[in-house]
């Protein structure tokens, strides 16, 4: 019954009760985050986000994530990105290189959803983080209740495929923490992290880019491309949409356009409202914004020219 109460508890699919306050409860919040917000406040957000970043201080502390947070991005992953990878060295195993990899929580997700749809598939996710407490941390595969079950996205079936409880606790399975290993790495240091890990075919760095100022994003995301393989793919969810339109075109990257819209939709569930207020926020999905695919995608192609 505990199980059945906590996972509950953080589903967002489940419904606010029926009757009128709650319809208009929800017509309410959908008149002020997507009226309101997202298009009557729109050209005031963006000058004001726009100018925020370029002044703003940002930490290097921030370390939120979760499990299972962009469905749709995983599908991408086991999909169209997947086909391009294999295409080439089919039998080959798959290096992936996961960068800022927080408490572990990405770098299980992916290997748990990987061993869902390929369970025969040879992969090993090298996942590192700046702050070595935290790389240990991961590598203990232990998480609460809340970090378990904190996404909008979560099920039953990724939640019990992915996880032993452990008393109070969730203890990533076996079989899934063998294709991960963790260690601690600084991402502004180029000869390092090619030194420590050498170039993969999948390089993810996701939610960091934006807590670096501009100039040091983009010497990160040099790193990043460098780390990648000649035929390789780049994923970057949480970057600032002027940058990852530059960077992506300066190095010559090719958006995945599959399910565009809502992979990016998804990965902005935690952006508040007021997304303009914090560094960290995201502007809406604007179709009509200059080069939309590289400002909106959150995964590139890397090919020999």
């Amino acid at each position: 019954m505990e199980n059945s109460v906590n996972y509950q508890h953080y589903s967002a699919k489940l419904p606010d009760g029926g009757g009128e306050a709650s319809l208009f409860r929800r017509a309410a919040k959908f008149i002020k985050n997507r009226v309101f917000y997202d298009v009557l406040m729109l050209p005031y957000a963006l000058h004001r986000h726009r100018r925020l970043l370029r002044d703003c201080d940002r930490t290097s502390e921030h370390t939120y994530t979760c499990f299972l947070r962009s469905p749709s991005q995983l599908q991408l992953l086991s999909g169209p990105i997947l086909e391009f990878l294999r295409t080439e060295a089919p039998q080959e195993p798959l290096n992936i290189t996961l960068l800022a990899c927080s408490n572990g929580a990405e770098a299980y997700t992916i290997a748990s959803w990987l061993r869902l749809q390929f369970p025969a598939l040879a992969f090993h996710i090298q996942a590192s983080d700046l702050h070595p407490a935290m790389a240990e941390r991961a590598a203990a595969g232990l998480f609460s209740a809340d970090e378990a079950l904190h996404s909008e996205y979560m099920t039953k079936d990724f939640l019990e495929a992915t996880f032993d409880r452990d008393g109070q606790l969730y203890s990533v399975k076996p079989q899934i923490r063998e294709h991960v290993s963790f260690s601690s790495a600084n991402i502004l240091d180029g000869a390092d992290l090619l030194d420590r890990f050498g170039q993969a075919p999948l390089v993810i760095a996701q939610n960091v880019l934006f807590h670096l100022k501009p100039a040091d994003a983009a010497e990160a995301f040099v790193n990043i491309v460098n780390l990648t393989t000649p035929r390789g793919v780049i994923m970057v969810e949480g970057m600032d949409q002027d940058l990852r339109v530059e960077m992506t075109q300066q190095c010559k990257l090719e958006p995945f356009t599959e399910d565009l819209r809502t992979i990016y939709n998804e990965t902005r569930v935690h952006t508040p409202p007021n997304w303009w207020q914090v560094y960290w926020g995201s502007e809406p999905f604007l179709p009509f914004r200059a080069h939309a695919e590289h400002r909106y995608a959150t995964a590139f192609r890397k090919e020999p020219h």
